[in-house]
């Protein structure tokens, strides 16, 4: 990138600032992008019996019947499921409710720090999952299958899929489509500010984040970390596998690249 390397394919820092691109993004825009890329995508048998075959280094929570992780999420599910203190969605919308100004990043009109120290934040939060001790024979949630990809591009073939348990670490799995590379996802939630963040594989960047009121969204706003001074507005674009119910609780069966 202009100010410095490029710490993974398809992220570019902004020539001078933080953000290249970062604004308020409208939500006709976010579904406009979103629209444009679900349709591109035609891989519906991921995550599949047969795909978890072929895939042994993925991750999987026991006792899910084929096909749950597609299961949408909504927050009535999530706020059962976690139990948070005050039961009221924090939504994350970069550029409007979280902004870089100055110097500084602002959450709510709230100054959160340098954007460094905001950068340490995420990367803590998802370190701090990453090294949790959670068992994939515990109890998980789907969050969904989501596609990640800049607003306004029209394609992408970054596939995120997320799960949480009660204490708020994140698990799933992220697949670059094109080139059929799949890797363990690692993270956590912090569940009173509702902030989100993880990273792919063995790797400490990107480190990529949102609010867990935005993954039940359909467009979820995001930010790709870079390094403390490189971070990017990207959007999460809810999956809707065609096979999957569009709501309820998914079942059981009651048994046990893009970071190059």
């Amino acid at each position: 990138g202009p100010a410095g390397g490029v710490a993974a394919r398809g992220f570019a820092a902004g020539p001078h600032g933080y953000a290249a691109g970062f604004a308020r993004v409208s939500p006709a825009d976010r579904y406009a992008t979103a629209t444009t890329v679900r349709g591109s995508f035609h891989d519906w048998n991921d995550f599949g019996l047969g795909w978890y075959t072929n895939h042994p280094g993925a991750w999987i929570a026991a006792g899910w019947a084929a096909g749950s992780c597609w299961y949408p999420c909504s927050w009535a599910t999530l706020d059962d499921y976690v139990d948070f203190a005050n039961g009221e969605p924090i939504y994350y919308n970069y550029g409007t409710s979280v902004v870089y100004q100055d110097d500084g990043v602002y959450v709510d009109g709230q100054d959160a720090g340098t954007p460094t120290e905001y950068y340490n934040q995420a990367q803590t939060l998802a370190s701090q999952g990453t090294q949790a001790a959670a068992s994939s024979d515990g109890d998980w949630l789907p969050l969904g299958v989501f596609l990640l990809t800049k607003n306004g591009e029209k394609t992408s073939h970054d596939v995120f899929q997320l799960a949480i348990n009660k204490q708020g670490i994140l698990r799933g799995n992220f697949q670059d489509s094109a080139d059929k590379v799949t890797e363990p996802i690692h993270g956590s939630a912090n569940l009173q500010t509702q902030r989100v963040a993880f990273t792919v594989g063995d790797k400490t960047s990107p480190v990529i984040e949102t609010g867990l009121y935005n993954l039940t969204k359909d467009e979820a706003p995001a930010l790709v970390h870079l390094g403390p001074d490189r971070t990017e507005q990207w959007l999460f674009v809810r999956l809707k596998n065609p096979a999957t119910p569009a709501a309820g609780a998914p079942p059981t069966d009651g048994s046990e690249n893009l970071f190059e």
